[in-house]
């Protein structure tokens, strides 16, 4: 059945977006590293856009940074410069860059890979995030 309602931008035809990520349990953040896992999609698509978001970003004393990974078993390939996290306007989207050395490989996401979000801080946490979600734009393949 075709969808009718669908009109890709240029350039984007044979694709569909949706947005995968959802809410992350931060718990409580120390020096060091939180991982968390985003999941995956029963179908093959291309890794277009992602963002971060926070009713309350962390607070650390020196920095908080967050990275996307695309996980193929236990092999993490990063996908994403370091976002800065530390401190931002709350309920203000921020957008992460994906690594200009990034391969088409690498951004494709099969059945067989899941998505990982990792926040790295260093130096003591003084205000907790809350309410931290994460957003992935797929392309999926038809």
């Amino acid at each position: 059945m075709p969808l009718n309602n669908f009109a890709p931008k240029p350039g984007r035809f044979g694709t569909l977006p949706i947005a995968i990520g959802g809410w992350l349990n931060t718990g409580v953040l120390a020096a060091g590293t939180a991982t968390h896992n985003l999941g995956g999609f029963p179908a093959s698509g291309i890794i277009n856009r992602a963002s971060f978001c926070a009713q309350t970003f962390p607070t650390a004393a020196t920095s908080c940074v967050a990275t996307i990974s695309k996980m193929t078993g236990a092999t993490a390939v990063v996908l994403t410069d370091p976002l800065a996290v530390n401190t931002q306007t709350a309920n203000t989207p921020l957008q992460f860059v994906f690594l200009t050395t990034t391969t088409e490989a690498q951004r494709t996401l099969t059945t067989a890979d899941s998505l990982r979000v990792t926040i790295v801080t260093t130096g003591a946490v003084s205000v907790q995030p809350d309410d931290v979600t994460v957003n992935v734009e797929l392309l999926v393949k038809q």
